[in-house]
């Protein structure tokens, strides 16, 4: 049974439009942290985007790191989403490192919004120890990422190294050239990629 449905027309109403606008509040906050980082925006800012109250914004949320978090949180599952299945596929060890640098170079350059709200909240976004302490779902995917890879472990011949260990390695790798993908305009996803998966694999 429906609860929204079975709830009084005006109380239905009400619900509706606390949704909305929720939502709206999520878009503009999204527009705005894209456009000009979450340091250099303000409340102010995302309530007037979203055509909202100057109040209305303390209803859904405490500050904007809130809403801030809630947004990173959907990309990161987004992004769980699309690489677990991905590095499912892989049949080697070599493989499976080089599918999870890949997706991850593609991925931050493919989607134009993406790519700036990477840029302008990479001080966030890249911080590991920042979104271990604020972001649930990173953690999530952190012990996603380390289940999938130990049981590849079982099946793939892996080197006899600690799988914790290799599994932070490859995100640290990710992180810190993600970075210098997102601040140059002289480097490309697959060739960032390659040299990641050199250096993890052969060293330089």
């Amino acid at each position: 049974m429906n609860k929204t449905i079975d709830l009084p027309f005006n109380k239905r109403k009400r619900q509706l439009n606390k949704q909305q606008n929720r939502d709206s509040i999520i878009l503009a906050s999204r527009k705005v942290f894209t456009e000009k980082g979450l340091d250099s925006s303000n409340v102010r800012e995302i309530v007037s985007e979203a055509g909202l109250g100057s109040g209305t914004f303390y209803n859904y949320f405490d500050d904007k790191v809130e809403v801030f978090l809630v947004i990173v949180n959907r990309l990161i599952n987004e992004f769980s989403n699309f690489i677990i299945p991905e590095i499912n596929k892989a049949k080697t060890f070599d493989e499976l490192v080089s599918i999870a640098f890949s997706s991850w170079f593609n991925w931050i350059s493919n989607d134009a919004e993406n790519y700036i709200f990477f840029k302008n909240n990479k001080k966030y976004i890249l911080d590991l120890k920042w979104l271990g302490q604020n972001s649930k779902e990173y953690q999530n995917f952190n012990k996603k990422l380390l289940e999938v890879t130990v049981n590849m472990s079982k099946i793939v011949r892996f080197p006899q190294n600690d799988i914790s260990l290799m599994v932070t390695s490859v995100i640290a790798v990710s992180v810190n050239l993600g970075d210098q993908l997102l601040e140059r305009n002289d480097l490309e996803p697959s060739e960032v990629s390659l040299f990641a998966t050199k250096l993890f694999l052969k060293g330089l």
